[in-house]
């Protein structure tokens, strides 16, 4: 076989072996070891209160179904924040009509929160302004297309409860309505489920997950609030960048300590910038939040820790970042070739940001999976002349059977990921999808990295 496609097939047996052989051998759910913890609402002073947050732009067709989801948590001690992101369809008419109904239901006109942002300020800025009036200890973030099972913050409070040392959590994502939908939800559907039990599980063994996802996952206040400003005003070959939400923020608490106090630490209690006039109105009718040109948003309480000493000669470790597989959220996918690909771009334009931060620091993290991750990175960037030289060049210098070995190889990767699916998921038979999806991320994902490279400055969403 040609050497050069022979050793890239070595190292990609090489991390898949051991993705699934941690995921499989050293993986422990955390709430395996928190399930016994008690919850009621007898003991609201000892357990932490969750700020569930969503940002929301135009998800008319969507949004009940998520904002019920919250409302319907199992867990006691919650706020819900609700950022509506300058929509433009019906889906600030939608909020309304559910703060009516649940205010009607419940005469507790703070658990469920409507903030309507006057213009679009982006996902990011959307979240900040629900850091500025949130009281939580925990966050939870969650997409506008997802809705979580009814006990996923409960799960996740008695694995916060267990661990203190946990500064970030992430959930494991299924696609809604999947094996009903069309063949790119089906696709879908196993590639998400894989990543998360196969490469998430694998990383949280270490307790380094690299990206919590952004449609379930949750952050201690402590662990990332000093960062909310930076994050949502992060800046990028001179340009503000609105992608790389989640990668990102995990990528601070990779490199943080409990206690550490990083230089973005007095952002979080700075002025915001922005260059017009925002008005957020707040449907409670107790805080109204407004921006303005030169001197904006002041923090509407305090929302940081009291400052505590680093104590240099006692270094505490870094924080723990985990996956649970036992959290589980509905996500909503493209379903669509263009929409996919458009939010694929996104992705690696995400991934390409995320390197100078999570690269940056992921060496401080166990060194066996931090070799990984690198190996994984290195690859991603030569995939693109890989399958080139496998598909043009060696077939005109006539070597067709290095070529027929190494799609033999993928077909055997797909095999692998299939039947990974297939154990875990008995009788569903979407895992006949997956090897078929392995071809769609090698011959038309691999080219979408170039693409989010050169076109990295566009900032547009579609």
């Amino acid at each position: 076989m040609d050497f050069t496609l022979g050793l890239y097939g070595f190292f990609t047996s090489f991390v898949l072996f051991n993705i699934l052989f941690f995921a499989y051998t050293k993986y422990k759910d955390p709430y395996f070891d928190a399930a016994n913890i008690p919850i009621s609402s007898k003991n609201m002073a000892d357990i932490p209160m969750f700020s569930i947050v969503v940002p929301v732009k135009n998800e008319e067709e969507n949004i009940r179904n998520c904002v019920q989801s919250c409302i319907n948590q199992s867990y006691p001690n919650k706020e819900i924040i609700i950022v509506n992101d300058g929509s433009t369809d019906r889906t600030a008419e939608i909020l309304d009509e559910m703060r009516r109904e649940e205010k009607a239901k419940t005469n507790d006109k703070q658990q469920l929160r409507i903030l309507h942002l006057s213009r679009s300020v982006g996902k990011k800025k959307a979240i900040e302004f629900a850091s500025q009036i949130s009281k939580g200890e925990i966050y939870a973030f969650m997409d506008s297309d997802c809705d979580m099972a009814y006990d996923a913050v409960e799960r996740a409070a008695k694995i916060f409860m267990s661990d203190p040392q946990l500064g970030a959590l992430t959930s494991h994502g299924r696609v809604r309505g999947a094996h009903s939908g069309n063949i790119l939800e089906k696709f879908q559907d196993v590639y998400i489920d894989g990543s998360c039990r196969a490469i998430k599980a694998e990383e949280s063994s270490f307790s380094s997950v690299t990206c919590c996802s952004g449609s379930l996952s949750f952050y201690k206040r402590a662990a990332v609030q000093h960062f909310i400003h930076e994050w949502a005003h992060d800046t990028f070959l001179g340009m503000d960048f609105k992608f790389c939400t989640d990668r990102r923020m995990t990528a601070y608490v990779l490199a943080t300590r409990p206690g550490m106090h990083e230089s973005s630490m007095n952002k979080s209690s700075s002025k915001s910038k922005n260059s017009d006039a925002l008005l957020s109105r707040n449907t409670d009718g107790d805080i109204p939040i407004l921006a303005t040109g030169n001197d904006e948003v002041e923090l509407l309480q305090k929302t940081t820790d009291p400052d505590r000493e680093y104590d240099k000669r006692a270094t505490p470790p870094r924080w723990n970042v985990k996956y649970s597989y036992s959290i589980k959220v509905n996500v909503g996918v493209p379903n669509t070739i263009s929409a996919l690909i458009q939010q694929q771009i996104r992705w690696k334009k995400s991934f390409i940001r995320s390197l100078s931060s999570t690269g940056g620091s992921y060496w401080c993290r166990p060194s066996y999976v931090a070799m990984l991750y690198y190996i994984q990175t290195a690859m991603k960037f030569l995939r693109p002349y890989l399958v080139l030289h496998a598909l043009v060049i060696l077939p005109l210098e006539g070597d067709l059977r290095s070529t027929i070995l190494w799609v033999m190889g993928i077909m055997y990767t797909g095999m692998i990921y299939a039947v990974d699916f297939r154990l875990r998921n008995p009788g569903d038979k979407l895992w006949l999808y997956r090897p078929v999806f392995t071809f769609l991320t090698t011959f038309v994902y691999t080219w979408l990295l170039p693409i989010a490279a050169v076109t990295i400055r566009n900032k547009s969403w579609r």
